[in-house]
C-alpha cells in the first residue's frame, strides 16, 4: 500500500512536470526560452517550424535536460534536418517520462521552405503519445490504455530589415486534452499554444529578443520572455534571460561544424532545470 501512495505522489509531481512546452534546447533555455524569432539550427524546430528554411547544411542535434529534485526523471530531444534546393525537411523526437509511473514522447516531421527573399514558412506533422505504465501496473480500472493524438504546427520568419527578425508560430492547436483515466474530472492540456517573437542584432555579436507566449490550452493569458546573447571572438557565447518568474543563464561554445550549449533555469516546484545540447553540422 505504501508503494501505491508513492506511484501516486510521483504522478501527481510528474503531470506538474510534464504538462509544459517541450524542453526547448540549452540556447533557448539561457535565453528565457526566447525562441520564436531567435531560434537558431535544427534544435530549435520544434518551436518555430519556419526555423528549419534557414538550415544549409545537413544537421543533427540532441538535447538531454536533468531535474535534480525528481528521481527516475527523464528528458531528451533529438532532431535532424536534410536541406533540398525545393524543401528543407526535418524530423524531431522528444520524451519526457518518470520510470514506471508515466511518459509522453512527440514525433514531428517538418517541411520548410522560402517563399520570397524576406519571408519564411513552415509546417510540423506531429504525433503526441502518452502513457502511464504506473496505473497499468495496479491495473487501475479507470486507465484506458495509452493516448495517441494528431495535430500540426505551422511557423512563420518575416525579416523586412536588416538585423531585424519578427516570427510567428503555433504550437499543438486542435490537439484534445489528455485524459488518461476515466475518473480524470479536469483533464490536462498538452499544449495548445500561439507563440509571437522578435530579435533585435544590436551588433554584430550582440542580440536582444523577446516572445510573447499563450499559457498552454488557454489563449486568454499570455506571458512575456525576454533574452539575450553576446559572443566573443565568435567562439563563446553567454546569454540571460526570464520567463515569467523564471530565471536562466547559458554559455555556448560554437565551431564551424559543431556547437554545444549549456543552459540553466530555476523551476518553482522541481528545483533547477539543467540543460545540454550538441549540434553537427556538415
Amino acid at each position: 500500500m505504501n508503494r501505491f501512495f508513492i506511484i501516486l505522489l510521483s504522478i501527481t509531481t510528474a503531470c506538474f512536470a510534464l504538462y509544459e512546452e517541450q524542453a526547448e534546447p540549452a540556447r533557448v533555455l539561457g535565453m528565457g526560452s526566447v525562441v520564436v524569432a531567435a531560434g537558431e539550427g535544427v534544435s530549435a524546430i520544434a518551436f518555430n517550424p519556419a526555423i528549419a528554411a534557414g538550415i544549409e547544411r545537413y544537421s543533427i542535434a540532441g538535447t538531454y535536460s536533468s531535474r535534480w529534485s525528481l528521481d527516475g526523471f527523464t528528458e531528451y530531444s533529438a532532431a535532424f534536418a536534410v536541406p533540398t534546393d525545393i524543401i528543407n525537411i526535418a524530423a524531431s523526437w522528444h520524451e519526457r517520462s518518470v520510470v514506471d509511473v508515466y511518459g509522453e514522447r512527440t514525433a514531428s516531421l517538418l517541411f520548410a521552405r522560402k517563399l520570397v527573399r524576406d519571408l519564411d514558412i513552415g509546417l510540423a506533422m506531429k504525433l503526441f503519445m502518452t502513457s502511464a505504465p504506473g496505473a497499468e501496473t495496479w491495473a487501475d480500472p479507470a486507465y484506458d490504455g495509452p493516448s495517441y493524438n494528431l495535430c500540426a504546427d505551422i511557423g512563420i520568419l518575416y525579416s523586412p530589415v536588416p538585423k531585424w527578425r519578427f516570427g510567428l508560430a503555433t504550437r499543438s492547436l486542435g490537439e484534445p486534452d489528455i485524459q488518461l483515466l476515466e475518473s480524470t474530472e479536469n483533464p490536462d492540456s498538452p499544449g495548445g499554444q500561439i507563440a509571437i517573437g522578435a530579435a533585435w542584432e544590436v551588433a554584430e555579436d550582440f542580440i536582444l529578443a523577446t516572445d510573447i507566449v499563450s499559457k498552454e490550452g488557454n489563449l486568454q493569458k499570455w506571458t512575456p520572455r525576454i533574452g539575450m546573447e553576446i559572443a566573443f571572438f565568435d567562439v563563446l557565447k553567454v546569454r540571460a534571460g526570464s520567463k515569467g518568474e523564471r530565471l536562466a543563464l547559458g554559455a555556448g561554445l560554437e565551431a564551424k561544424n559543431w556547437a554545444f550549449d549549456v543552459g540553466l533555469t530555476n523551476h518553482r516546484w522541481l528545483g533547477n532545470i539543467y540543460r545540454f545540447t550538441l549540434e553537427l553540422n556538415y
